[in-house]
């Protein structure tokens, strides 16, 4: 994998990319990180998250997460 960002501001977004391409940071961390808001990083975590998005809302996971919640047991009773 490997990323290019031109434009304005492009040093402040690569940093990031950097970071996950030489494999310090995995592509997930980078898609669950908070960033201060509003900033230009947030595009990272969007870019990021839009290449996770398929995988993790697939079919066959919508089907393994159906089975797993199966086997989670009847809802606990916040009365008792």
């Amino acid at each position: 994998m490997g990323v290019q960002i031109l434009g304005p501001h492009a040093g402040e977004l690569i940093a990031e990319w950097v970071a996950i391409c030489g494999g310090a940071v995995k592509l997930s961390s980078l898609a669950g990180m908070t960033h201060p808001y509003p900033t230009l990083a947030e595009i990272n975590k969007r870019a990021a998250g839009s290449f996770l998005a398929p995988k993790i809302f697939s079919s066959k996971m919508k089907r393994l997460l159906r089975i797993l919640f199966r086997y989670q047991g009847p809802p606990a009773n916040p009365c008792q």
